[in-house]
């Protein structure tokens, strides 16, 4: 194993120690820094967020349905509970259109949220069952485990959104030396946890 892969060294020199029996695997476990750990149990998270949002939108598409949820109050003190603050859409909400695609919320994965009553909450818990979560609570004792899980909105809109053409001329291509590309260059500022990835992926059609 290269020395640089320091992680993988910890847990491997770990379960050379104890073995793979369910203490050695704790103790591997343990053996990689907290905040590692975490940055892991994140990412996969938002591994599962992203396949529920992209399962929200082609099932539903831009309306907001029965079932859907809610953040009200986003900028009320930090202590207050998450739970007092998602409401799930009823029937009547639908039918009158009380709200729009971008007050939408999904949960990332955690012991302290709701899932959403309509057919993204079963395909939240298949995706768990798939990985062998299904009886997760995310807050485990023995493994300092503790995620309570938060919501992100599923649209979101940049700030400060600038664009412009550039035409550029292809020096290197000998046959056509004046010949010229139009490319576009894009600046915005985008909040935290967001990312332009699907943004990028639907002008360029092509996957990152």
């Amino acid at each position: 194993m290269p020395v640089y892969k320091v992680r993988e060294r910890m847990l491997l020199r770990a379960l050379n120690r104890y073995g793979m029996s369910d203490e050695g695997c704790v103790r591997g476990w343990l053996s990689i820094p907290h905040s590692m750990r975490i940055f892991y149990i994140h990412a996969y998270c938002s591994k599962v967020w992203n396949e529920a949002t992209s399962f929200r939108i082609a099932t539903y598409g831009p309306n907001v349905v029965e079932g859907d949820l809610i953040l009200h109050n986003q900028d009320a003190n930090e202590t207050s509970s998450l739970g007092d603050r998602v409401h799930i859409v009823t029937a009547a909400e639908e039918e009158e259109k009380l709200y729009s695609i971008h007050q939408v919320v999904l949960p990332m994965p955690g012991h302290s949220i709701k899932y959403p009553t309509n057919q993204v909450g079963p395909w939240y818990k298949e995706a768990l069952a798939n990985a062998g979560l299904q009886s997760c609570k995310f807050r485990v004792g023995v493994l300092q485990l503790n995620i309570p899980g938060c919501y992100r909105h599923i649209i979101k809109y940049p700030h400060n959104l600038i664009y412009e053409p550039v035409i550029e001329t292809n020096k290197q291509d000998c046959e056509h030396p004046t010949a010229q590309k139009t490319t576009l260059k894009l600046s915005f500022k985008l909040d935290s946890s967001c990312y332009a990835t699907v943004c990028l992926r639907e002008m360029m059609k092509c996957n990152f």
